[in-house]
């Protein structure tokens, strides 16, 4: 009798057909588990869920329905009073639709529950009859009145009366039918659990048996197919690189062995060819070449590529000079313009630079700011070397105003504003008689009304300012604040006081019919008040990369306010760069505190 050739196809197909029977087992296991489960689930879905949330409402609307009875009872009203009529809808719709609901449940019940549900039923029908009979007595306002009605309603809904007794029956037995659904949809919960632990159990064992066998199907495959292809690879890749193999290949008695056998004879012939490739590849172009036969494509390839290398080479090279050449001329060009490019930017960046020499002079120092408000801080960070954020400090008399200001954009641009925005406040604060926030923004928006809008369109974009300005009189703790788009946090005992401003710019709006509205503040000691412009809250970061928000500002000001003030703005520095990170800053920052 002939020997059984293995072929590859029959090594693959004996290991995969073990596979597929042993995926086949566990695919039947598990999807009669899942069907088990999904019965149970559907029962508890569709059965005891269903009941236990009808057995907790229909608890609510008889506690509910006993409450109203009493006030009808016991509180004289009027028969469309609210009490009474809510307690018509609960009896008349509500309950008869939810005892419905439970009827039509309670046929999926055991018999043991609907014997219980029954007697709850005729409880709560001898409940209503007392209800019944409280509304025939008291119909109207004077049957309250009368002597035989109150004698007899004082018995029905007395405490621990007849109404409470038969009221507390029902709810009893209610609490023990809903106990009962309570367990048995628990009872399926567990049940469902134990069904997915052997299913659990089953995918465990038979999945080890899978890797066995994927195991023994990689043995065979790996020794049989895998090991001669990859030799039969390696040579193929060597002879893609132009290398043949040193020895011969022991080969099979399989498709692979056949395929092994022809390389070989394949490689011999080629090796012929090399001797001649070397030659052309080392520019020999001389060099003697005789194909194999008339039929040797590659042969007849290789002399007609000496012939066209010898020509090609005498073109190329003079392409390469001329390339060359080209190169350099455009590598001196471009050399120039870069040069150029870096001239003009340090001629900008040291303009800027000067420009934040300038706008720090006008920022009030250190020193000043400790001589008007000894007990405060300032949080300043520009996004660019200048900014369109800044702070201004004065004394008037002997109070002191400060202010807290966000000019239209960030940059150069923001910095002219500022510039705008600082002589405005010193000319409006000399101008106001009484140095009231308000008649200082309005003085101050007439100024930077002129200075932005003098001989320009209307229609164009509007520039302007937003501000928080105070003025604090530090004998009497009296602070008067206003604002434009600039709102005041007070934060006292741990929590957040927040003064509105007007919804309304410094110098983007019209003269009349605009104004501003003064806060007085009559702080405590302790008390923090914070000013600010919209750049931390603006600041987008965080593990999602969304906006820092105002809520979590005056959270992160509540953590802080009982801080000592050098530690608060450390603080407002440290959290900022937690939630930046490595996003780009995208606003100017400038945070002003000051403790009473």
């Amino acid at each position: 009798m002939a020997r059984l050739r293995m072929t590859i196809g029959r090594k693959i197909g004996m290991g995969f057909g073990l596979f597929i029977f042993f995926a086949a087992l566990v695919l039947l296991l598990t999807n009669r588990t899942l069907e088990r489960s999904r019965q149970i689930n559907d029962e508890i879905n569709q059965v005891y869920s269903p009941s236990v949330d009808a057995l907790v409402r229909l608890r609510n609307l008889v506690v509910n329905a006993h409450m109203l009875v009493k006030h009808w009872a016991l509180v004289e009203s009027r028969p469309d009073a609210r009490e009474k009529t809510s307690l018509v809808e609960v009896t008349g719709e509500d309950l008869p639709a939810l005892l419905d609901r439970i009827d039509t449940l309670s046929a999926n019940w055991d018999r043991e529950e609907v014997e219980l549900a029954n007697r709850v039923f005729g409880e709560m029908d001898a409940m209503f009859l007392l209800h019944a009979r409280i509304k025939e007595m008291l119909p109207d306002m004077e049957s309250y009145s009368d002597p035989l009605i109150f004698l007899e309603r004082n018995d029905l809904a007395e405490e621990g009366g007849p109404l409470d007794e038969q009221t507390d029956k029902v709810l009893a037995d209610l609490d023990v039918l809903l106990a009962m659904q309570e367990s048995k949809r628990r009872q399926l919960s567990s049940g469902m659990i134990r069904s997915f632990d052997s299913l659990k159990f089953f995918v465990l064992y038979l999945g080890m048996g899978l890797i066995a066998v994927g195991l023994i199907v990689a043995v065979v495959i790996i020794r049989g197919i895998v090991g001669p292809v990859q030799r039969l690879r390696t040579v193929l890749l060597g002879l893609g690189r132009g290398v043949f193999p040193r020895g011969r290949i022991r080969t099979g008695n399989d498709e692979i062995g056949e395929m092994t056998s022809a390389l070989m004879g394949l490689i011999e012939g080629l090796k012929r060819t090399t001797d001649f490739s070397h030659a052309v590849a080392a520019g020999d172009f001389d060099a003697d070449y005789k194909p194999l036969s008339e039929e040797d494509v590659l042969g007849h390839a290789l002399l007609k590529m000496r012939a066209e290398l010898g020509e090609r080479e005498r073109i190329l090279e003079q392409k390469v000079r001329e390339r060359t050449e080209e190169v350099v001329r455009q590598k001196e060009e471009v050399e120039r313009q870069s040069r150029k490019v870096v001239e003009l930017y340090k001629n900008v960046t040291d303009s800027i630079r000067y420009a934040k020499r300038l706008q720090e002079s006008i920022l009030p120092p250190e020193r000043k700011i400790r001589e008007l408000l000894p007990r405060s801080f300032v949080f300043y960070r520009p996004k660019d070397i200048v900014s369109g954020d800044f702070y201004w400090f004065e004394r008037v008399a002997d109070r002191t105003v400060f202010a807290a200001v966000d000019c239209t954009g960030h940059g150069v641009p923001g910095a002219f504003m500022s510039l705008v925005g600082h002589n405005g406040l010193n000319q409006a604060v000399r101008e106001s008689d009484a140095l009231r926030p308000s008649a200082i923004l309005r003085a101050l928006n007439r100024i930077a009304f002129d200075a932005l809008h003098k001989d320009r369109d209307q229609s164009m974009v509007r520039d302007g300012m937003d501000m928080a300005l105070c003025v604090y009189d530090p004998h009497t703790r009296t602070l008067d604040y206003a604002g434009a788009n600039c709102p005041l946090y007070l934060v006292r005992d741990r929590d957040v006081i927040q003064y509105a401003p007007d919804k309304i710019p410094i110098g983007g709006f019209e003269l009349h019919g605009q104004s501003f509205t003064d806060h007085r503040i009559q702080l405590q000691e302790g008390d923090v008040v914070y000013i600010f412009s919209d750049g931390y809250a603006d600041q987008f970061g965080g593990p999602k990369g969304k906006k820092f928000l105002y809520r979590r500002f005056r959270e992160l000001l509540v953590a802080i306010s009982n801080e000592p003030l050098e530690a608060q703005k450390r603080a407002l520095l440290e959290a900022f760069m937690d939630w930046k990170g490595a996003h780009e800053q995208v606003d100017d920052i400038l945070v002003i505190g000051m403790r009473a």
